[in-house]
């Protein structure tokens, strides 16, 4: 049998052809644990340990097209103690990793193996990484114990390959016995070519030119044999020039490169480098949670505007000697001094942090006088009086002035190093001055009154652009921007309704309820996408008005039956707080509608209510997408949860509202709340609460929405067209009439309508999405989930055939992606290549051969395709289309039907 076998080896290596090698993908080993994927969708394969990854988090990687890779060691147990069934198979303790070897020819082994694997399989990997396939030889000394440990491997690996789920098979090594398979291995990989890492030492060392040698004429037999050679080396992130180097050393030779940090702790380079896209800013707890600390309320939506990912800890429980600042773009401080006085770790952790990553301090520097000057900066004493500005007007033009209380003491801030400059400064009628923006080699400061004010109303305001802030004193570096405001070239457009005040009777003749008054002029009116929803306790039968549920049930069923609605839920009693761990003084609604023996129980608001309505509402073929938080939306991780685990997309909260007057960003929330098990999605803009003084008076403000989605399109475009309201709407004529004022408004846009649901899953998966530079220094867009990815400007023109196209912005060119992983390069001139520049609905196909176009769309609306760089076009298949040319090489499609169309275009270039 052995004859047999080693003479299939030897046909197959000759008769393979090299070009199956997967030589140009890229791998990834990381075996530390896995808050979110967001580094590892960059790789097309990534090796994990099984017990630190979630069934969700393999399902993204799996959206990604990313094979995942379950770790199995073969040779040795790393658990601490054996379990009974294996005690007595292990010959001895591996000193490197204090992991038993064992005697792979037990009975006992192999069968802990085979399950091991097939609960892997089971789970969704797409394969197993099979290592220390060689470990028997710590202890097989004599050529018969090799043969019998050999023999049993190659048993075990036949096993394992014979598996239902046929999994992929990554061997670690295990020349000795891949000739005496009847099958090859998906790739085999080996460590330590150039580069290896002692980790007993701690420390990493040069491979001796005899080891590698014999590594390097091993791997090319693999490489003959046709399977992929994989070759892992060693070096810190912390020399991310060097490990590029390694890995295109490696590439050259033919084999698929990763190195990484001798743990694979780390995000290394393979065939690809991941760019650090996380920004870590720090809040203290003692003063609130993280949802309202100024990290999230402020500084999240400017930093997430530039496409990278913001994340806040809290100082008081993080462990800052485990951050890895490789996978960081940029560290942020908005904090008290006496935060840093109680949390001394902090202030050391900083000072090994300084000239690593840009920095920036907001409101207050830290106390460590040593810090401070390594910092470059000086406590000059105090200066107090009449304190006027003295430099930096173009700062703080057209903002609110800072002020300084004449009775109180300030601090005199001053630069006392080269290249720390100060950009604003104040003085007192004494000469005195003081600084309150640095700008310096390590990032910059913008101290107290600075950035942001509290007024005496109680608001709070930006003196200075948070934009031009982090533009000129925490430069992160321009990327490719992850975007959840447009689809298509073109900004969404989104309607959604809570459901609050539907048992309300209108101001219209015969007092129909103000559903009825929504549904016969705003839902049926308006042909686009519409996410409405009901609140069970004010509508079913379990609630407040059981006597009148069943016309309003009846109501509801006509509302759900119209093709353009979709449903949602907005709970069973509306719960005005979700978290009651903050302490909350004034409840003015007391804590959910007043339903007779109910108490707020959160599995019933959310799963219970959204069961009420398929059930009794829903007509056949519909369910409910989505639970709209209600109240103050501020729903817990766990109480997020709940809707995640049972498959419920979630939106509502946040405090986006600018009008005219008042267009102060500090009313600019982030797009979502980011947790490692679940995702709130806040709602694009606020509801016309917010517009007509909490439905006090104005009732025909929500009018002034058009200003809002106005002002955050243009100069950048920061939030989508999201109309939002109650169904008291349907009050009043004059609530009315200002609403119809919005629809007419956002229909006479180029926009792309999207159901809520739609939004919410693009917007979830916002920081789930790659960015990353192939080693010739092309870019690389992962995407999750998200359609649309916004190229700024100092990036120039993107140039490729992978992406369908892009349309320009207020802010930048807005690619559209037609696939999951995109790779393109840039360039200052436009290309005249054939591509899509906008259509108002969600892009399927988009492949063009020979200037021949392939497309499908999924549109609410009647369909408009714009198509770029032609002379003109003509429909050879498909739905029938009208030409229009626009001019500049723009050609517009359009049809009057809508929903998932498709055909082929024939086109003439320019």
């Amino acid at each position: 049998m052995d004859v047999i076998k080693r003479t299939w080896w030897v046909i197959f290596i000759f008769f393979l052809p090299l070009n199956s090698v997967q030589a140009s993908q890229s791998i990834a080993f990381y075996y530390n644990s896995i808050d979110s994927v967001r580094e590892l969708v960059n790789y097309d394969r990534v090796v994990v340990t099984p017990t630190l990854i979630s069934d969700k988090q393999i399902d993204t990687l799996h959206k990604a097209d990313t094979l995942v890779f379950a770790y199995l060691s073969i040779g040795e147990y790393d658990g601490k103690i054996l379990p009974e069934r294996l005690q007595g198979l292990s010959p001895l303790i591996n000193p490197n990793w204090a992991s038993h070897v064992m005697d792979l020819s037990t009975d006992a082994w192999q069968q802990y193996l085979i399950e091991q694997a097939t609960a892997l399989s089971e789970r969704g990997f797409n394969g197993i990484f099979l290592d220390t396939l060689d470990s028997y030889t710590l202890f097989a000394k004599s050529p018969d114990e090799a043969n019998k440990q050999q023999a049993a491997l190659s048993k075990i690996l036949e096993q394992l390959n014979a598996l239902p789920k046929k999994p992929l098979l990554i061997f670690n090594r295990g020349f000795e016995v891949i000739n005496q398979l009847t099958f090859k291995p998906y790739a085999l990989a080996a460590e330590s070519m150039y580069n290896s890492y002692d980790p007993v030492a701690d420390s990493y060392q040069l491979v001796p030119e005899s080891d590698r040698t014999w590594l390097s004429g091993k791997l090319n037999e693999v490489k003959q044999a046709g399977v992929e050679a994989i070759a892992i080396d060693y070096l810190p992130a912390s020399d991310r020039e060097a490990q590029k180097r390694a890995a295109k050393r490696l590439l050259n030779e033919g084999y698929t490169p990763y190195i990484s940090d001798g743990l694979l702790y780390e995000f290394g380079i393979s065939t690809i480098e991941p760019i650090a896209k996380r920004v870590l800013g720090f809040y203290d707890s003692q003063f609130g949670r993280m949802v309202t600390s100024q990290c999230h309320r402020m500084m999240a939506m400017p930093i997430e505007y530039y496409g990278y990912v913001p994340e806040c800890l809290d100082i008081r429980t993080t462990n800052f000697n485990k951050l890895d600042i490789s996978r960081y773009a940029g560290f942020f401080f908005w904090l008290e001094e006496v935060s840093y006085q109680q949390v001394p770790g902090l202030q050391t952790w900083l000072d090994s942090l300084i000239g690593k990553r840009p920095i920036l301090f907001l409101n207050a520097l830290p106390t460590n006088q040593s810090l401070l000057t390594k910092l470059g900066i000086a406590n000059k004493g105090e200066i107090s009086g009449n304190i006027t500005q003295q430099q930096g007007q173009n700062w703080t033009r057209q903002y609110y002035p800072a002020s300084f209380s004449q009775f109180e003491q300030h601090t005199m801030w001053q630069p006392t190093q080269i290249g720390v400059s100060s950009e604003i400064s104040f003085g007192n009628e004494n000469g005195q001055s003081t600084t309150t923006l640095f700008k310096a080699p390590w990032g910059g400061a913008a101290l107290s009154p600075f950035p942001v004010m509290s007024l005496a109303n109680g608001s709070e305001t930006w003196i200075i652009d948070p934009f031009r802030l982090i533009n000129e004193i925490f430069p992160l570096p321009p990327i490719p921007a992850a975007d959840a405001t447009t689809e298509s070239g073109l900004r969404i457009l989104t309607s959604h309704v809570d459901g609050d005040g539907f048992p309300s009777k209108a101001w219209f003749p015969g007092k129909p309820y103000t559903a009825e008054v929504l549904n016969d002029y705003v839902f049926k009116k308006y042909d686009i996408p519409q996410t409405i929803s009901v609140i069970e306790g004010e509508v079913g039968k379990r609630g407040l008005y059981p006597e009148q549920s069943n016309k309003m049930e009846a109501i509801a069923r006509d509302i759900f039956r119209l093709p353009n609605v979709e449903i949602a839920s907005h709970t069973f009693s509306h719960p005005f707080f979700w978290d009651f761990s903050a302490n909350i003084q004034n409840k003015q609604y007391g804590d959910n509608l007043p339903i007779p023996n109910y108490t707020v129980d959160y599995y019933n608001e959310i799963l219970g209510s959204i069961n009420y309505i398929n059930k009794e509402l829903a007509p056949k073929g519909k369910k409910a997408e989505l639970i709209l938080w209600s109240g103050r939306a501020d729903p817990t991780e766990e109480i997020l949860a709940i809707a995640e685990q049972a498959n419920v997309l979630n939106v509502n909260g946040g405090n986006t509202y600018v009008v005219r007057g008042n267009n102060n960003f500090t009313q600019v929330s982030p797009s979502i709340v980011w947790y490692p098990s679940a995702v709130q999605v806040y709602a694009p803009v606020l509801n016309e609460n917010l517009y007509t003084n909490l439905w006090t008076e104005h009732h025909d403000g929500y009018s002034r929405a058009v200003e809002t989605f106005e002002i955050l399109g243009s100069p950048r475009r920061l939030k989508s067209i999201s109309i939002y309201y109650h169904m008291y709407s349907g009050a009043y004529p004059a609530s009315l009439n200002g609403l119809k004022k919005v629809y007419d408004w956002a229909l006479s846009q180029d926009a792309t309508p999207l159901y809520l649901s739609e939004y919410a899953k693009r917007a979830s998966a916002l920081y789930e999405t790659g960015v990353a530079r192939t080693l010739d220094g092309q870019w690389q867009i992962t995407s999750t989930g998200i359609a649309s990815v916004r190229l700024p400007e100092s990036l120039g023109y993107p140039n490729g055939d992978q992406f369908a196209g892009w349309n320009t912005g207020p802010d930048g060119k807005f690619m559209i992606l037609k696939q999951p992983k995109t790779r393109f390069s840039t360039t200052n001139t436009q290309d005249n290549d054939l591509q899509l520049k906008s259509t108002n609905g969600k892009l399927v196909t988009w492949d063009v051969t020979n200037n021949t176009i392939d497309w499908s769309v999924l549109s609410h609306m009647p369909l408009k395709i714009v198509v770029r760089g032609a002379k003109s076009c003509q429909s050879l298949s498909g739905v029938k289309l009208t030409t229009k040319n626009r001019g500049k090489g723009n050609i517009e499609l359009s049809s009057s039907q809508k929903g998932l169309l498709k055909g082929t275009l024939k086109c003439r270039m320019l």
